[in-house]
């Protein structure tokens, strides 16, 4: 099937002062951090700037769709695998999105059943880019869990990530379903998104640890237990592992 590259916005990049048309970003808007409150990253902002380019890609996509006048689009990053071939995706006539990829709790029919992460592979209808291009005129989540806050099916079941979207008109909401046999899959433990180096990761994987470890001594009955020391003797480990990387100036 015919297909091309865009060329993806990283840090080096925003430092530079890209920027997207269209397209505000507001990291003041700290509510959705509560989500998740033990990842260290969440603590100071609620974007960081790979997050940021990444949205950006995703939104470049949707405006190339959206100029060329298509009826639909299909979107896999640059680090999907994918497993099946893309050709006579069966795309259900209401789904303004499809997930192709095997990270969204579904059943048997394609129906979201619980929150999931990731955009690995999508696709979007005509009405699907036009949704969400105006969901994204305000960019102040990572992409796939803005996208998912967004979605009738997450709004209808109340899911918590639902509480954070933003209050548009009903006609702005996406009807998203799931491939029931996914088409590419997301590499386990891929966090090149997250952390450019290993010893930004490690420093990282730490300060969750230790974020952790003050949640356990908050509780009135906490005790020593094994799991604990085990989080003690991790914490150590990734303590030790950050002073050891090289390049590492914390």
């Amino acid at each position: 099937m015919p297909f091309e590259f865009i060329d993806a916005i990283c840090p080096a990049d925003l430092r530079h002062g890209a920027t997207i048309e269209g397209c505000r970003v507001d990291i003041t808007d700290l509510r959705w951090t509560h989500h998740e409150r033990a990842d260290p990253r969440r603590q100071q902002t609620p974007l960081t700037f790979s997050e940021i380019g990444c949205a950006y890609s995703h939104l470049t996509c949707w405006q190339l769709g959206k100029t060329r006048g298509l009826d639909h689009i299909c979107v896999f990053e640059d680090d999907a695998a994918i497993c099946r071939n893309p050709q006579g995706i069966d795309i259900p006539d209401a789904a303004d999105m499809l997930y192709l990829g095997n990270r969204v709790p579904h059943n048997k029919d394609g129906e979201i059943t619980a929150d999931g992460h990731g955009t690995e592979g999508y696709v979007l209808s005509r009405a699907g880019i036009r949704k969400c291009l105006e969901i994204f005129a305000v960019l102040y989540m990572p992409v796939d869990l803005q996208i998912m806050a967004h979605q009738w099916c997450n709004i209808r079941r109340k899911s918590r990530i639902s509480d954070y979207r933003r209050d548009l008109d009903s006609g702005c909401y996406l009807n998203a379903r799931v491939a029931t046999r996914p088409y590419c899959h997301h590499p386990d433990h891929n966090e090149s998104q997250m952390y450019p180096s290993d010893s930004q990761r490690l420093v990282a994987e730490r300060d969750r640890l230790r974020l952790e470890l003050k949640a356990l001594h908050r509780s009135t009955s906490w005790r020593l237990t094994a799991p604990v020391r085990a989080l003690k003797t991790a914490l150590g480990l990734a303590t030790r592992g950050a002073k050891r990387a090289p390049g590492d100036q914390s």
